[in-house]
């Protein structure tokens, strides 16, 4: 496409790189490129200023520079000045954030200048960026607090409003004045409930007692469990959970548990080491340890200090006079760390007791005597005989049986004169089937006594075992044991039991003869598999018998017994693909039925229905309809493959069938073929117009958008066109251009309806969407007519023509005289509107208007010239006529403008005039006509923003003038910098390094100056650099100097020298 210049020069558009290709090319004309840059310039983003929030992750897409000129351009775009925190893509102008920003660390606001630059064209803008704050997560620094185990130890009588611990949180947003509050959410006790003695702080999170109710650890409160909270004024929160642990401490006296009467009544015969009693006392103080001790010595009793027993140390005797019959016993309790005592007297008192017969203390005693027989001991053996006397003299003994076990007297019997046991001969003992342990209470009392006294004691007869039978199995099935194929090697398939009568016999198990697969457990008996069992394995049998044997412990007994087993076919192989991804690449123009691909799969189980497979189809949404299955073939259909869609475009254009293969077994056992169909596109559809007309107006500006092309193309990637302008009226030099990445038509070069109110263009649209192997020779296209209407402004004003008249009339005359020719390129005559604007004295003329043609003027009344009355009116009028455009329309835009008419009025008389050659001669004066169309009062505000203006311009001016003219001596007072001198130390190393030199140069001689150089740079024609400052070794004044040329000057007050004049 070419573009016409007012100046007759054809432009070639930006984008054809044969002809833009370097700067130093001479064919190129740079004044182009300049007209380019003014018609086009102007950078744009699509948000500024940007509002970035401090959370947004790095590399997001913050705006877009657009710069017409260089849109397609590499390296096009920049930003001017180093910036870490963002960078801009050269070639499409994104612009993107390089790291994730803190509102409380980094600065607010940025400001970036984007350059955009094509050889002699370059633009700046400025994009600000505003940082915005976040709210910031509240976070409970104590790790320990927030995972529940923060725990703090006071004791209990801790006194209220202490500190006890503190709750650390922390928030970012605190340095912009947020605030944090503390709260208690919940507060439990245990193991007593319903405590409430804590508080927390709201401003500073401090934990104390918050009552004076007491904190008894005895009453229960032993830990107390608080939740509490710290949170913001947006909601955020963090909570944890303190454990407060209540130490008890020992404020308790302890109390004894009183005796009835305070006494107790013992025996004469108690045994030494017997306790008589245990006293008890009590302490309401957890973990007490109370100590018990007698606050008199004793000799006859001690005190466990534990537990307070009371234990007898000596005998006691009723009938001995010499020993006492009570015994007073004043008694300690002290608890822990002897800080409290109870006191307490337990009165002992002592009872006469009759003494019974002695028995042996191994019969009569604990558990008695325990003796041992075999089941085969002989009949009326004895077996135990009982030892007893009576301590009195002279009396005798005769033995009972109190009590016995079951069935034992049908086995033993016991002789009431001597207390002998022995074994009777009728029963005979078995220990398989009888008691295994017999029991008989024997007592030894005093023979022919109304209240005989006795002792008692327990015989145990324990029956041994002897080995006499043989081992028998048990609870053996007829049917065979059935085993799956997939019982896993160890497992076991069957328990064998058998039994031997004698108890104790141990028995062993083992197969007769070697069985492949199996092993038996020799102890238990549990036949267990071997190795894997394979029922497709032809080395693997499918029915066998196992013939077991089991023998006793001393295998001097065996028996045997045969168990028949049958292996069972199990669905334990998938099913098995000669392919499990396929990748297939098919057009999207093949025919419906076509074969995708057939599967090929199989089961190596042995038996029906697990080696029977099946297929099953899935498809997504994508595909369905798409691909059907029949059988193990896969073929396309009912719908046609379609590469033209969004959706198809997020799936990378492929289709993935997932095909389920099972086979019949139960539970099914699945294998899984994945088809990746990749769709080839096919530039199917050629593009398609529509209606295309658009209206601009005639004052429209270069540039301007007039419409798009409504051009659609259906192939993906959809509309992916080309324009260009084939054909049509665009008028010379060309009215329009058209962008041929858009289709869109602007404005190229100024617009008349007057002259062309409208153009036809033939805009041709190339589609670009090519096959896999492009064929420019096939490319599709189509044509659109493109109508743009110019639509009207009133630019042009009325003309009337001539633009002044001179007409003459006689004085009685009432009747047009003069009719107006007045027109208007913009507007019909009809919409024009006149009026008189000036010089109609008396209202001596009207404007009659018939139809929609120009108005005649109309005198309104007679003119009077009667010379003997001294009446005269004026000959000469000069009438101002306004002619308006726009009849009704906006005033705003209406054109005015105005045409002279001079009347010349001849007298009316009856005498004959005099004829005369002389002319009348009418000056035609100047009229200023001034009207107010509209009239404009601005606001109250406005001043205020002009002033505001005004003070910013001219502090904008005083900045200049200070920076050209702050090094001006003669301006210093108007201009003062705006910092002190700093010695660098580059200038310290010069000094140092040449103070030797210039030392011993100035003692020897005064310091040399040229005195048409020791003027200040500022009054020499040719500036003097001064690099160097120096203090001289022998007046001890600073100076300056140059290193090169070794020009020097003074400096007398160089504490006030700004740095910026060395």
């Amino acid at each position: 496409m070419k573009l016409s210049l007012n100046r007759g020069m054809t432009m070639r558009p930006l984008h054809d790189s044969h002809w833009l290709k370097s700067r130093s090319n001479p064919g190129i004309d740079v004044s182009y490129l300049l007209v380019i840059s003014k018609v086009f310039a102007d950078l744009l983003f699509t948000i500024n200023p940007v509002n970035l929030n401090e959370t947004i992750p790095a590399g997001t897409e913050l705006s877009r520079a657009y710069d017409p000129v260089v849109v397609g351009r590499r390296n096009s775009y920049s930003i001017v000045g180093n910036s870490e925190e963002f960078s801009i893509d050269t070639g499409s102008g994104v612009i993107r954030n390089n790291k994730v920003f803190n509102f409380e660390t980094d600065p607010k606001t940025y400001e970036l200048i984007i350059e955009s630059k094509l050889f002699v064209h370059k633009e700046r803008k400025r994009l600000v960026i505003n940082i915005i704050d976040i709210p910031e997560e509240t976070v409970c620094t104590d790790p320990q607090f927030v995972e529940g185990t923060a725990f703090a130890a006071i004791d209990e009588n801790y006194p209220i409003f202490q500190s006890i611990y503190r709750v650390m949180a922390t928030d970012e947003d605190i340095a912009n004045g947020e605030r944090l509050t503390y709260s208690m959410e919940t507060q439990s006790s245990m193991p007593a409930e319903g405590g409430n003695f804590f508080m927390v702080d709201s401003a500073t999170g401090i934990v104390s007692r918050n009552s004076d109710e007491p904190l008894d650890f005895d009453a229960g409160y032993h830990s107390f469990h608080l939740v509490m909270r710290a949170a913001d004024t947006t909601g955020h929160f963090c909570q944890g959970t303190l454990t407060v642990i209540v130490q008890d401490l020992n404020d308790e006296r302890p109390e004894f548990v009183p005796f009835p009467l305070d006494s107790i009544n013992v025996t004469e015969n108690v045994p030494v080491g017997t306790i008589i009693t245990r006293v008890n006392a009590t302490d309401r103080d957890a973990n007490s340890n109370i100590i018990y001790e007698f606050s008199t010595p004793q000799t006859v009793f001690c005190l466990d200090p534990n537990t307070g027993s009371i234990i007898l140390l000596q005998p006691l005797d009723f009938d001995n006079p010499e020993k006492p019959k009570v015994y007073p016993l004043h008694l300690e309790a002290k608890d822990n760390g002897n800080s409290h005592t109870a006191f307490y007297t337990l009165v002992i008192t002592v009872e006469n007791v009759d003494d019974p017969p002695v028995c042996d203390p191994g019969f009569s005693t604990g558990t008695g005597i325990s003796i041992s027989v075999p089941e085969t001991i002989p009949a009326s053996a004895a077996v135990y005989t009982v030892l007893a006397r009576d301590p009195d003299p002279g009396e005798t003994l005769e033995f009972s049986l109190l009590h016995s076990s079951a069935n034992t007297t049908t086995y033993f019997l016991l002789d009431p004169d001597n207390g002998m046991v022995y074994k009777t001969p009728e029963s005979v003992l078995d220990y398989e089937m009888d008691h295994k342990h017999f029991q008989m209470v024997v007592a030894a009392k005093d023979k022919e006594k109304i209240t005989p006294r006795s002792c008692t004691g327990t015989i145990t007869i324990n029956i041994q075992n002897v080995n006499d039978e043989a081992p028998l199995f048990v609870n053996m099935q007829g049917s065979p044991l059935n085993i799956l194929e997939n019982v896993p090697v160890g497992t076991t398939v069957l328990r064998l039991t058998a039994v031997d009568r004698d108890i104790g016999d141990k028995v062993h198990y083992e197969f007769v003869d070697i069985y492949r697969g199996f092993s038996i457990n020799e102890d238990t008996g549990e036949i267990t598999v071997a190795y894997p069992l394979d029922y497709e394995d032809p080395a693997v049998f499918h029915r066998t018998v196992l013939e077991v044997r089991a023998c006793d412990g001393d295998r001097v007994h065996s028996t045997t017994a045969t168990v028949p087993v049958l292996l069972e076919d199990v669905n334990d192989n998938p099913p098995i693909c000669s392919q499990e991804i396929y990748v297939i690449k098919l057009p999207e123009t093949v025919p419906l039925g076509s074969l995708l691909v057939t599967l090929k799969c199989e089961d190596r189980d042995g038996t029906a229905p697990n080696n029977l497979l099946t297929y099953n189809l899935i498809l997504d949404e994508l595909s369905n309809e798409t691909f059907t299955l029949n059988t193990n073939e896969i073929k396309i259909g009912p719908k046609h493959l379609n590469y033209d869609s969004v959706a198809f475009a997020g799936a990378q254009f492929k289709h993935t069938l997932i095909v389920q293969v099972s086979d019949g077994g139960m539970p099914s056992q699945t294998n899984t073929v994945t088809i990746i169909v990749k769709v080839i596109p096919i530039n199917e559809l050629a593009p398609s117009a529509s209606s295309n007309i658009f209206n601009v107006f005639e004052n429209s500006k270069i540039d301007t958008l007039v419409g798009r092309v409504k051009i659609t193309d259906q192939d993906w990637p959809f509309n992916n066109l080309k324009y260009i302008i084939a054909g049509g009226n665009v008028g010379v030099p060309p009215r329009f251009y058209l962008e041929p990445d858009t289709g869109v038509i602007k404005v190229l070069n100024a617009l008349d309806s007057e002259t062309n109110s409208q153009y036809f263009i033939t805009v041709k649209a190339i589609d670009m969407n090519n096959d896999i192997e492009p064929d420019p020779i096939r490319e599709k296209f189509t044509l659109a007519d493109v109508t743009v209407n110019v639509l009207n402004v009133n630019d042009e004003p009325p003309v009337c023509s001539p633009p002044y008249f001179n007409t003459f009339i006689y004085s009685t005359v009432k009747t047009p005289f003069f009719q107006l020719n007045c027109s208007d390129k913009d507007s019909p005559p009809d919409q024009l509107s006149y009026s008189i604007a000036g010089g109609n004295t008396n209202n001596w003329f009207t404007l009659q208007r018939l139809g929609n043609g120009s108005p005649s003027l109309v005198t309104t009344q007679n003119f009077q010239y009667e010379a003997f009355r001294g009446i005269q009116d004026t000959t000469a009028i000069q009438l101002l006529i306004e002619v308006t455009d726009e009849l009704g329309g906006n005033k705003g835009s209406q054109l005015t403008t105005t045409a002279t008419v001079i009347v010349h009025v001849i007298p009316w008389t009856t005498t004959q005039p005099s004829t005369s050659t002389n002319v009348t001669v009418t000056t035609i004066t100047k009229t200023v006509l001034v009207r107010i169309s509209r009239y404009w009062s601005p606001d109250n505000w406005l001043p205020a923003i002009l002033t505001v203006t005004a003070i910013l311009f001219l502090l904008n001016l005083y900045a200049m003038a200070w920076c050209f003219f702050k090094n001006v001596p003669r301006c210093k007072r108007f201009f003062p910098p705006c910092f002190t001198y700093q010695p660098s130390p580059q200038l310290h190393a010069i000094e140092k390094a040449d103070k030797i030199k210039r030392k011993m140069d100035l003692v020897d001689r005064p310091l040399k100056s040229n005195p048409s150089k020791a003027l200040l740079p500022r009054n020499s024609s040719a500036p003097v650099i001064y690099d160097g400052r120096a203090i001289d070794a022998v007046t001890g004044k600073h100076y300056l100097f140059n290193s090169k040329t070794g020009e020097t000057q003074w400096l007398d007050q160089y504490e006030k020298t700004s740095a910026r004049e060395y």
